[in-house]
């Protein structure tokens, strides 16, 4: 795969998945945006056709304050069937949007990540431009026992961290998920998704499961994935931040992230932009 150039060392994508859009109301979506709004940061939302055929009101109000909308599939289901299925699936998906939104849809992320070599060609020749199913791990304690659940509130935290960002290497070699955006095939540009997402340190049941008083854990955590990959020469974070989980309750992780990542010179971006701006 061909990796990219990127006009600066650190970037970081913000994005979030909307499934069903039954709990990301107008009033959950504001303060979450709002915040945003505040660092000058373009978020983009991986949306299912479904969700926004049935609310398109929510959909309408994240366009019109000028953040971005995508595909999240036609419905919320894993794309694990041929490559001709998936094709019309995407195809169906962007015939959504382009009708209800006059919307054309450039990206995609896979619903849960789940997906196999099909999908890739698939968005291909479905014509989107890139692709967020991938995870990738700069510190990969995600279902590590024990560690999962305390890591950072471990006595033996600083020793266990080098051999879990090594974890995160050898997990990012075999998955072929590297610190760039790269082409996945000669037209797709995949931008692999930080595989600690709001979902693993709140929803996951092997912990760490924090309360909405512990938000600030969060983002000291996504915090120091973004200065390990600055320490590995940056790159690329696409950080997942579901607004259904994160907003209102949780918001203060997203605001210590955006501050600290400023602090550590990122610049904020979204995979649509980097897709139509980066050189081969």
């Amino acid at each position: 795969m061909e990796s990219l150039e990127v006009a600066n060392d650190l970037v970081v994508c913000v994005t979030g998945d909307i499934d069903y859009f039954r709990v990301e109301t107008i009033e959950r979506l504001e303060p979450y945006l709002s915040l945003l709004d505040r660092y000058g940061v373009k978020a983009t939302f991986f949306v299912t056709a479904r969700a926004a055929e049935e609310y398109p009101e929510r959909a309408e109000y994240i366009l019109k304050r000028d953040h971005l909308v995508e595909g999240h599939g036609d419905v919320h289901k894993g794309f694990y069937e041929s490559e001709s299925v998936q094709i019309d699936r995407l195809n169906a998906m962007k015939r959504v949007f382009s009708k209800v939104f006059d919307l054309e849809i450039e990206g995609f992320r896979a619903p849960w990540y789940k997906h196999n070599p099909a999908t890739y060609l698939a968005v291909d020749r479905a014509g989107l431009r890139y692709d967020c199913s991938k995870k990738r791990f700069e510190i990969a304690f995600k279902g590590v026992p024990f560690v999962q659940k305390r890591y950072m509130d471990m006595a033996t935290y600083r020793y266990a961290k080098p051999l879990l960002e090594l974890a995160g290497s050898l997990y990012n070699l075999y998955s072929k998920s590297p610190r760039l955006p790269c082409y996945i095939t000669s037209n797709v540009l995949e931008f692999p998704t930080l595989g600690i997402s709001d979902y693993s340190l709140i929803g996951d049941p092997r912990g760490p499961r924090y309360r909405p008083d512990e938000s600030i854990k969060m983002g000291e955590i996504w915090v120091e994935c973004l200065a390990s990959l600055k320490q590995r020469g940056g790159g690329v974070l696409t950080l997942q931040a579901h607004p259904c989980r994160v907003s209102p309750e949780y918001l203060a992780s997203l605001d210590y992230f955006i501050q600290h990542a400023l602090r550590l010179g990122a610049v904020f971006s979204t995979p649509g932009d980097l897709a139509r701006t980066v050189s081969r």
